[in-house]
């Protein structure tokens, strides 16, 4: 029994004894690299890096350049045609004189010029010499001659049938002879409702 007191002792002993190594092992012991799943695992990495570059990067750059791109090439026509306009509201606003749209209210109350030289060229011409006219608002004023005084009362009184003319005058006639008469001529002209 002493015996087996004594070992438990030394068994005690030898359970808690502490490390007697005093010094550390710094060498490392290469492992061999397996190159059958090295180059798979590279080839993975490598083809995902590109994906990701392609599609992360590179597409929406390319993209963005590409927008950049065009939108220079829309700004080059539009400053062409804002340089071809330059002068298009001065233009518009001459034009739109000439338009009812656009007329004051004593310029929508004119007779159409064009209407005034079909009458003149209608009723006047054909049985008249011009020696000189001029319409100011609506009164159109003639020197004509190479017609007698009764041609000229047959024309005043043919003017006044017209719709565009609302009044006809003749306020100076002079008879060189039987055959010709001087006359200067007022017609007051109306806008024919449209």
């Amino acid at each position: 029994m002493a015996d087996k007191v004594k070992n438990t002792k030394t068994a005690k002993k030898s359970a808690v004894q502490m490390p007697s190594k005093k010094t550390m092992n710094f060498v490392h012991h290469q492992s061999s690299i397996n190159l059958k799943k090295l180059v798979p695992v590279l080839l993975v990495i490598c083809i995902a890096a590109a994906v990701f570059a392609k599609f992360g990067s590179m597409d929406p750059l390319a993209k963005k350049a590409a927008a950049y791109n065009e939108l220079a090439l829309k700004q080059d026509q539009l400053a062409a045609i804002n340089t071809k306009l330059a002068g298009y509201d001065e233009l518009a606003l001459e034009y739109g004189r000439y338009s009812y749209g656009w007329m004051n209210d004593t310029e929508v109350n004119m007779v159409s010029r064009m209407d005034v030289l079909k009458l003149i060229e209608k009723e006047i011409a054909s049985k008249a010499i011009i020696d000189n006219m001029a319409v100011n608002n609506n009164v159109l004023t003639l020197n004509i001659h190479g017609i007698t005084l009764e041609q000229a009362s047959t024309m005043v009184k043919s003017l006044e049938q017209q719709g565009l003319v609302d009044s006809a005058a003749v306020y100076n006639a002079v008879a060189e002879d039987a055959e010709q008469a001087k006359i200067f001529m007022s017609i007051i002209l109306t806008k024919e409702a449209e």
